[in-house]
C-alpha cells in the first residue's frame, strides 16, 4: 500500500512545475486584442529636393589692344638706296604729309636726269613746231613738215608728263634724294630704318607703320572648348591692366573662323572708340563675355 502512495506523490510533484510553466507561457503570449492595440509600424518616405540649377559660368577671354587696321598705313621705299636722315622715332605722333625720312637713290638720280632731258626735248619740239608753222604760212615748208613737228611735240609732251608723274610719286628733294611722308595722321608704331642704312627695295620691309588711334581693336583668344559660347554681336565688357576700374562696353564685330596652328585658339574682335588715345597697341586686356548676350 505504501508504494502506490509514494508514486502518486512523485507524479504530483512533477506535474506542479509543468502547470506553472504553462501559466507563465499563456501570460507572456500577447492576445489578439493586445496585438490590435499596438501601433502599426510607419514607413517614412522622404522626398529629396531637386538641386538648384547651376548659374552659367562667365566666360573670360584674354586679349590684347591692337591698332585698327582700317586706320593704319605702312610706308615702303619704292626704290633701293641709302637712308640719309630719319625725322621721327618710334611712338612719335605725326601729321599727314609729314616727312618721316629722307633717302638717296641712284635710280632716283637717273629719273631726275631723264626728266631734265625730257623737259629740254619738249621745249625743242615746241620751238620746231612754231618754226614749221611759220614757214608753212609763208609757203616755205610743206604741210608734211608741220605734221611731223606736231607729232614730235606730242611725243615729247607724253615723255615729259610721264617723267614728272614718276618723280612726284617719290616726293623728290634734290640730288637724287626723295622723301618718305606719312600718308595718315597718327602714331609711329613700327620703324625699321636708321640713318646710314643701305637697302634693296625688293627686300625691305615697311620702313614705317603709322596708325591712327582714334579707334582700336581688341583681339581676344577663344579656346577650342569655348567656340560654341561666342558669336558675332555678343556684348562684352573689357578691362585693361592700366585702367582696371574702367570697364569698357563693346560688342564682338568679327569672328575669325580659323584656329591658330600653334596655340589652337580662335580670334574674335571688338572695335572700341579711343578718346584721348588712352588705349595703346600691345596693352593686355581681359574680355568678359556677358551671359545676357543674344545673337
Amino acid at each position: 500500500m505504501s508504494l502506490p502512495n509514494q508514486s502518486r506523490r512523485r507524479q504530483s510533484a512533477l506535474a506542479l512545475p509543468a502547470v506553472l510553466g504553462l501559466l507563465f507561457f499563456i501570460a507572456c503570449t500577447p492576445s489578439d486584442a493586445d496585438a490590435l492595440d499596438e501601433p502599426a509600424p510607419q514607413v517614412v518616405v522622404t522626398q529629396s529636393k531637386a538641386a538648384p540649377e547651376a548659374a552659367p559660368e562667365t566666360l573670360i577671354l584674354s586679349g590684347e589692344i591692337a591698332a585698327d587696321a582700317n586706320r593704319t598705313a605702312r610706308v615702303f621705299p619704292r626704290v633701293g638706296g641709302q637712308v640719309l636722315r630719319v625725322g621721327v622715332d618710334l611712338g612719335d605722333e605725326v601729321k599727314q604729309g609729314q616727312v618721316l625720312a629722307v633717302l638717296q637713290s641712284r635710280e632716283i638720280a637717273e629719273l631726275q636726269n631723264q626728266s631734265t632731258a625730257g623737259t629740254a626735248e619738249l621745249a625743242v619740239a615746241r620751238k620746231n613746231l612754231a618754226v614749221a608753222e611759220e614757214l608753212f604760212d609763208n609757203g616755205l615748208a610743206a604741210g608734211q613738215d608741220v605734221f611731223k613737228a606736231r607729232a614730235e611735240l606730242a611725243r615729247a609732251t607724253g615723255t615729259a608728263t610721264r617723267n614728272h608723274r614718276q618723280l612726284d610719286t617719290y616726293g623728290l628733294a634734290r640730288g637724287g634724294q626723295y622723301e618718305l611722308k606719312a600718308p595718315v595722321s597718327g602714331y609711329v608704331i613700327e620703324k625699321n630704318v636708321a640713318a646710314g642704312l643701305r637697302f634693296n627695295a625688293a627686300d625691305m620691309p615697311a620702313a614705317f607703320t603709322v596708325a591712327n588711334l582714334d579707334s582700336v581693336w581688341v583681339m581676344a583668344n577663344v579656346f577650342e572648348s569655348d567656340l560654341t559660347l561666342v558669336h558675332r554681336s555678343q556684348a562684352v565688357e573689357i578691362t585693361t591692366l592700366s585702367y582696371p576700374d574702367q570697364a569698357l562696353q563693346g560688342r564682338i564685330n568679327q569672328v575669325f573662323h580659323v584656329l591658330d596652328h600653334d596655340s589652337k585658339v580662335m580670334k574674335v574682335r571688338c572695335t572700341l572708340p579711343n578718346p584721348g588715345h588712352l588705349l595703346k597697341p600691345g596693352m593686355h586686356a581681359q574680355v568678359r563675355v556677358l551671359a545676357a548676350s543674344t545673337k
